[in-house]
């Protein structure tokens, strides 16, 4: 037979290796978000005010992408781009890329 299972109850050395690498691989996966994130995320919730405007996601660069109706896209873009020039007082070489607004299907 070329497998023989260990009959004593403990896991073998290439289990415990399999199961080490498993769970190292799941907390990587759920890593923590960047410091881009974390600012376009800020960004967002002091945005978060249109009715038509739903965060779909934010890109590791800080990229917001959002989808709404035209009707709201502008004064959203606004706010947006004003927190970005509050957030750059305190972090003058931060680069922050605009947002994008993905038309809502009618």
């Amino acid at each position: 037979m070329a497998y023989s299972p260990a009959t004593d109850g403990r896991l073998t050395t290439a289990r415990r290796l399999g199961i080490a690498v498993a769970l190292l691989a799941a907390g990587c996966l759920t890593g923590a978000q960047t410091m881009a994130q974390d600012l376009a995320y800020q960004r967002w919730q002091r945005c978060d005010t249109f009715s038509t405007i739903v965060l779909q996601r934010i890109n590791t660069d800080g990229r917001v992408i959002v989808a709404g109706r035209e009707t709201e896209q502008s004064q959203f873009l606004a706010c947006m781009a004003a927190e970005a020039r509050e957030q750059r007082r305190s972090k003058p070489d931060l680069i922050v890329p605009d947002p994008i607004v993905n038309p809502l299907p009618r």
